[in-house]
């Protein structure tokens, strides 16, 4: 079972770490191929802005020229003066930006030796005007062709350059294509590997808790046959006491029998020894004779009298006879309870003896009475070893306070049941226990000493820390990638709208809701992982809650339309909690609220204030949950399982979440339902 469970773990998250690396790559490779595609864009806009700028450089030294051979003011030349070296400045500058394109260093050489040529024209135009000398209309023309030379050499490098940034948005647009359909078929693979390993993982968990059922039930019926046992061995005892007792009774009446008998006997010799006496007399004389007659009717009424004794006597020891083989039968009938009583103890000692789990009897002073294979097996110890001993040779010295608490409770007649704590074995090993322990009666109903059943699960913990160290890591690894494809898909969202793509603006739509339920899927499972590693930390400041509970309605209502949400707030009530925390608890419960009620419109917040403490509670008008469901609806992954929500997602973590916040904060929080009817989810807050 544990290697079929460490298999699962183990695919899951090497499943995990590979969907990482993938869109990590491809989210890496991506988002550089776009960075160069956007700096070669900026990049062919800055040459093309340099190359407009050399020509308006250009114009205004020419402006400047013309108007101070129109009115010889010396003040037209200033954008003249200058002008040459600030494009000599600009062409040089775009050598630089164009070092790798051969082509455009042709344009720049061409349009450097157009500029020179034609600051020669205009400065020789110039000079000629200052010389007082005429300007005709061929230097005019000369200056002309030259200044189309040069618009014509511009025009050539930006055309170019427009061919080169076509080129390169052409590679930018296929990737704004591919990327986000490679990007959603990974992250739906990636949604159906996690359900998978999931499902995995909560069967071989629903395995071990059947397992664990039926290795209860059993210690329950080992239980009841060493109670049967106490009671048959107590039933023996009295019974041989009753044997004893007739025994002794018997005996007495036979030596009264013994004793009448010998009185009888010895009434008769003397009867014998006078009427000897008297026949001897009865010779001497007639009045003698006479006498012994009468006193030989004496006599022989005492021996009738004694006859009547001993007929009674021998009534009592017919009597008494029955009574003892009415004793015999009753022993006989104890006898053979005892045999069955025997046979059951056999029975039980067999199962005791063959449980994995330790079996361990105990005196209320905490001294072993008996002690199992399984016991020797989980500590260490030959049952040679412990018997006689304290059972403190098993408790760590850090521990050792729990066992006067332990054996308090059990002489108030109280059964403990599934006690978890630590225990050290032999050679000084900790290892985790489960104790379920029993206090044993005598027939008078008295405790006269402890049954004790400890099963090791310490595997069960490393099962248990190895699936939250495993929930932690893949979350944690799953979020970092995560957070990269979510400013990817927005990225390519707000490229996919420039161009005007509507079938690629829903597909990222979808994609980028789909990564938003992802996520709060992984906040889920980390903050599971926090709880049970107790990072998970409560700062309580005092907030006003209504306020806190509009903000999260008027949160909800920005992707959901379908239900509509009442809320009233009834005065002011403020609250000291974690303000964060109690914003995720009123998220989960609004959304639970409007995904079980998928027929339904309306969603009802109330919020009442007490003496004390401060009452909220959702109200839906869904599909209801049976009674069964309530009392689990709280535990950690637990789903209600019914063809309505068999097609709903989550994996058990909100509601668990919610309790653990809320009990945390010294609040409650529970459910109301009743089937296709709703259901109404309540938590309280203490008022600041």
């Amino acid at each position: 079972m544990t290697n079929r469970f460490d298999r699962s773990l183990r695919i899951g998250y090497g499943f995990s770490l590979l969907i990482v690396l993938t869109i990590g790559f491809v989210s890496f490779l991506t988002l550089q191929r776009l960075l160069k595609s956007n700096q070669a864009v900026s990049h062919s806009g800055e040459v093309m802005q340099k190359l407009e700028k050399v020509l308006s450089v250009m114009k205004d030294a020419e402006t400047g020229q013309r108007g101070y051979l129109l009115t010889g003011r010396a003040n037209f030349l200033e954008p003249y003066n200058g002008a040459y070296r600030d494009a000599l400045i600009l062409t040089d500058e775009l050598a630089k930006l164009t070092a790798g394109n051969q082509p455009q260093q042709i344009n720049i050489a061409s349009i450097r030796n157009i500029l020179h040529q034609r600051m020669d024209i205009l400065q020789k135009l110039i000079d000629k005007k200052q010389g007082g000398q005429t300007i005709s209309s061929e230097d005019l023309d000369t200056g002309k062709s030259a200044m189309d030379a040069l618009r014509q050499a511009v025009a050539k490098a930006e055309a170019d350059e427009q061919l080169l940034l076509a080129a390169r948005t052409g590679r930018l647009n296929s990737y704004v294509t591919i990327v986000p359909v490679f990007i959603v078929l990974v992250v739906l693979v990636a949604l159906a590997i996690i359900a998978y390993s999931y499902r995995n993982v909560i069967s071989d968990i629903r395995i071990k808790d059947r397992l664990r059922a039926e290795l209860e039930a059993r210690e329950q019926e080992t239980g009841a046959l060493n109670e049967e046992l106490t009671a048959s061995n107590e039933e023996v005892t009295a019974a041989n006491e009753e044997v004893t007792a007739s025994n002794e009774e018997l005996t007495s009446i036979n030596e009264e029998l013994t004793k009448a008998r010998e009185e009888l006997q010895s009434a008769n010799e003397t009867l014998e020894r006078k009427v000897e006496e008297r026949t001897k007399a009865l010779a001497h004389s007639e009045e003698e004779t006479q006498t012994l007659n009468e006193e030989l009717t004496a006599t022989n009424e005492e021996l009738a009298s004694a006859n009547e004794e001993l007929a009674a006597a021998n009534e009592e020891l017919q009597t008494t006879n029955e009574e003892l083989a009415e004793n015999e039968r009753r022993l006989q009938q104890l006898l053979q309870e005892v045999m069955l009583a025997e046979e059951r103890s056999a029975k039980l000692a067999a199962i005791v003896e063959s449980s994995d789990d330790a079996i361990i009897g105990k005196t209320l002073e905490g001294i072993v009475t008996s002690w199992n294979r399984g016991a020797e097996h989980t500590f260490g110890y030959t049952e040679q070893e412990m018997i006689g001993e304290s059972i403190l040779k098993l408790i760590p010295q850090d521990r050792q306070y729990e066992e006067p608490i332990i054996l308090g409770r059990l002489q108030k007649g109280e059964r403990i049941d599934h006690y978890e704590t630590i225990r050290q074995k032999k050679d000084g090993t900790l290892i985790n226990v489960s104790l379920t322990i029993s206090p044993i009666h005598n027939k008078a109903g008295n405790i006269i000493g402890v049954s004790k059943i400890a099963r090791d699960i310490t595997e069960q913990k490393r099962d248990e820390q190895r699936k939250s160290d495993f929930i932690g890591m893949a979350s944690h690894e799953l979020k970092t990638p995560l957070t990269s494809l979510t400013a990817l898909i927005q990225v390519l969202q707000q490229k996919v709208k420039e161009n005007d793509q509507q079938f690629m603006s829903n597909a990222l739509a979808k994609a980028n809701l789909q990564t938003k339920k992802m996520a709060g899927l992984i906040n889920g499972f980390l903050n599971v992982s926090r709880l049970e590693s107790g990072k998970l930390l409560i700062e309580q400041h005092p907030f006003e809650l209504n306020t806190l509970i509009s903000e999260m309605i008027e949160e909800i209502r920005l992707s959901v339309s379908s239900h509509t949400f009442i809320f009233e707030p009834v005065g002011e009530l403020t609250v000291d909690a974690d303000r964060e925390k109690i914003g995720s608890v009123l998220s989960n419960l609004l959304s639970n609220a409007v995904k079980y009620s998928p027929g339904a419109k309306f969603v009802t917040v109330k919020c009442t204030r007490g003496p004390e403490e401060a009452t909220v509670s959702v109200h839906d008008e869904g599909i209801g949950i049976n009674p069964q469901d309530l009392e689990r609806l709280f535990d950690r992954y637990y789903r209600v399982q019914s063809e309505h929500t068999k097609h709903i997602s989550g994996f058990g973590v909100g509601l668990y979440l919610s309790a653990e916040i809320i009990e945390r904060h010294g609040g409650a929080i529970w459910a109301e339902s009743e089937k296709d009817k709703g259901s109404t989810f309540y938590f309280t807050l203490p008022l600041a």
